[in-house]
């Protein structure tokens, strides 16, 4: 019972000592339970490896020895270790229960193991009714199928869910908000209302993060009615910041503002939300303003808030107080952990046109992704070298990056305004398979790129062929 008491306290200090007086007693080798009991505690308190320490000392181990080592690993992200003491649990002959399946199938979905997910369904499904029926299990299959991106997996198994309460919607709502289909998800909110399931705080910032991602502001106004109705607001943070996420991406900055003015508490999750929203509609000021205060209220900024404020930056051509927050990046130690935060401050020197940094930056740079390369080749075409632009891109592909369709567009535009006609033209054939019929912004690049190097027949017949032209076509053939 002590042990119990310093898990869901997480006192490790008290913990120990529990464990000292055990070993003392002689008390840890006659009683298995101890065992377990020893083990969920370092596990839920974070001393994992004290936890695996206990669980490999003992011989005699029962289910929930089991269980406890890995619920721990799945609960601190360790989706991979936990599926190995699974594989070690099943060739030592112990069997599986409930408990253990809902932490694998989280552990599958947390690092997207979708062939052990559909391996370890199986195995349920061949246990028989009692586990296939179980509503908490069924809910764990829906939600590692999305975590997966199997969202027609997801979906078929919720249909055959024979009691679907307001954690199975949520966890079917959650999966396509989070996918970025705001549409599906705001459906099967509707839905669930029908056959009168209440929502919970984890629904509401699912469809919160739904009408935001597809800009349903009147929507998302209803709800957070109800959510302040219903008293929610005053005592989860985590739906007011939610709340802020959703009225910043649909553009109602003030609106999040008050929303932010009335949370009783504010952590670096509100903050940085407040400030993604705006910057992402160019109040640049209003974001550096924000992230100011944010310091002196005490609170550190973390990898988005750095993100965010440096587009703030690079959009006003701050160079020096990007550079004050560089500083502040590299005393965090946030570049070796964050690529993102690396892209920002990429981004940040190319717009401020300070593009030699912005090249030491990138050779810099532990590790590299598309949106790096990308970022540093638009760099180089904003101001004009458009010649470094496509050696970058010759780089990238030599180093095994693929492109995406943000870098094809930014080297089509280098090409155009050197007249490299032939280097467009390869890029052309590399693209016209893969993306020309799909991405219109494809194809408008390659009409202007055709167009600046005076191929203006092939620019028109391109522009011919498309199914769709918006106005950016029609200005490009013009």
């Amino acid at each position: 019972a002590l042990l119990k008491v310093c898990a869901k306290q997480k006192d490790l200090r008290r913990g120990s000592r529990i464990h000292r007086d055990l070993a003392e007693q002689g008390l840890l080798e006659k009683n298995v339970y101890i065992c377990s009991s020893l083990i969920s505690m370092y596990a839920k308190c974070g001393a994992l490896l004290k936890a695996q320490e206990v669980f490999e000392y003992f011989r005699f181990r029962n289910g929930i020895a089991w269980n406890a080592i890995i619920t721990g690993y799945t609960q601190h992200g360790y989706g991979e270790k936990a599926l190995k003491y699974f594989e070690r649990m099943l060739c030592e002959g112990m069997c599986p229960d409930i408990v253990t399946y809902l932490c694998v199938l989280k552990a599958c979905g947390s690092i997207k193991a979708a062939d052990k997910g559909q391996e370890i369904h199986a195995t349920i499904v061949g246990e028989g009714n009692m586990l296939v029926n179980n509503p908490m299990v069924g809910t764990a299959l829906v939600d590692m199928y999305a975590k997966c991106g199997l969202l027609g997996k997801s979906q078929e198994i919720f249909d055959k869910l024979s009691v679907r309460d307001v954690v199975a919607w949520s966890a079917i709502i959650t999966a396509y908000a989070q996918h970025g289909n705001g549409v599906e998800a705001l459906k099967r909110f509707e839905q669930m209302q029908r056959e009168g399931v209440s929502p919970n705080a984890i629904t509401f910032v699912s469809v919160l993060k739904a009408c935001g991602s597809i800009r349903a502001s009147y929507t998302g106004q209803e709800i957070h009615a109800k959510i302040a109705s219903e008293g929610f607001l005053r005592k989860d943070i985590v739906l007011g910041t939610a709340l802020i996420d959703m009225y910043g991406k649909c553009g109602l900055l003030e609106k999040a503002q008050e929303v932010f003015d009335q949370l009783p508490s504010r952590d670096v999750i509100s903050w940085s939300a407040l400030i993604a929203g705006y910057t992402q509609f160019g109040y640049d000021t209003e974001a550096l303003d924000c992230f100011e205060q944010m310091k002196r209220e005490g609170v550190s900024p973390n990898a988005i808030t750095f993100a965010s404020i440096l587009k703030a930056c690079g959009n006003q051509g701050i160079l020096d107080k990007g550079q004050e927050i560089h500083l502040e990046i590299v005393r965090d130690g946030l570049l070796e952990k964050d690529v993102m935060v690396g892209n920002a401050l990429l981004d940040m020197y190319g717009k401020c046109g300070f593009l030699t940094k912005a090249s030491e930056l990138f050779d810099e740079m532990l590790v590299r992704d598309v949106i790096s390369w990308t970022t540093l080749i638009a760099g180089y075409v904003t101001h004009e070298h458009g010649n470094k632009a496509v050696n970058c891109f010759d780089q990238m592909q030599l180093e095994g990056v693929s492109p995406n369709v943000a870098t094809f567009a930014c080297t089509l535009k280098a090409c155009g305004s050197t007249g490299a006609k032939d280097k467009g033209r390869e890029i052309h054939e590399m693209i016209i398979k893969e993306f020309l019929h799909k991405d219109i912004v494809i194809g408008n690049a390659l009409m202007d790129m055709y167009a600046k190097c005076g191929l203006l027949t092939k620019s028109h017949s391109m522009f011919e062929s498309f199914v769709v032209r918006d106005v950016v076509a029609w200005t490009v053939v013009i």
